[in-house]
């Protein structure tokens, strides 16, 4: 080991699944860490469950983590499992068609923590389960997932979370036997990339902006690519402290 600081990597992936592609990009990703120098923790497939990530994170501290998978508003996903999970508020439970006329009644009848405890599910609303957002204070986060800056990325931030990279609404690319797939790894590559260099999170963003703006350009006429181009610099989100990066 030296002293460069840690990367950890999450990459599930699964038959049929976008996955399948962007695990593949994962490849790519974790091989140019190993090139720089870095610390490198890459979690692939079956390994990728909430206790494994949860216990990395909690033994190694990383200063990046990057996620390479499914996310919704609420989580990280693994490969059968959330991994990352906010925490539902009560107000947010309580909104909830289904828990107001279903579950509470359910609740009141069995006891809220006989019901966690019959809920193996960490991403079932009837758990209010702490979440494990608090491992990542100090981390810098960059995922490669849908919704999950919505609102995961933003209740990260608040447990103490360095900066978080996600999207807000669908991450869009196409794939075809031409590559095409490729265009939108290259994104991604490039920002991380950036970060490898000791660049900051918002200079990594403006240099991903550039190269967005020449390929969007270049592939006007190819609206399958050109259009989820834009969709995804419109939707990608950085939350938190945009002077942050992976080394000084």
């Amino acid at each position: 080991m030296n002293n460069r600081p840690t990367i950890l990597i999450t990459r599930p992936m699964k038959s049929g699944d976008p996955t399948e592609y962007t695990y593949q990009w994962g490849e790519q990703i974790s091989n140019m860490v190993k090139e720089y120098g870095y610390n490198l923790i890459d979690i692939k497939k079956n390994d990728v469950t909430y206790q494994n990530v949860s216990q990395l994170l909690d033994k190694h501290h990383p200063r990046l983590y990057i996620h390479i998978g499914h996310g919704c508003p609420a989580s990280l996903q693994g490969q059968k499992e959330c991994i990352i999970t906010r925490r539902f508020e009560m107000d947010e439970l309580l909104s909830m068609q289904n828990f107001r006329e279903i579950v509470m009644p359910l609740i009141y009848a069995s006891g809220c923590k006989s019901s966690c405890m019959s809920t193996p599910d960490i991403c079932n609303p009837l758990c209010i389960n702490d979440t494990n957002l608090s491992l990542l204070k100090g981390t810098i986060v960059y995922t490669i997932a849908c919704y999950s800056s919505l609102q995961l990325g933003k209740c990260a931030v608040k447990y103490g979370t360095d900066c978080y990279v996600g999207f807000n609404d669908l991450m869009l690319f196409p794939v075809d036997d031409k590559g095409s797939q490729d265009i939108f790894k290259n994104v991604h590559v490039t920002f991380i990339k950036e970060l490898l260099n000791g660049k900051t999170i918002e200079e990594a963003e403006q240099q991903t902006n550039k190269y967005e703006d020449v390929l969007i350009k270049f592939y006007i006429d190819t609206k399958y690519i050109s259009l989820p181009l834009l969709w995804n610099k419109i939707y990608r989100r950085v939350l938190g402290n945009r002077e942050a990066r992976i080394y000084t």
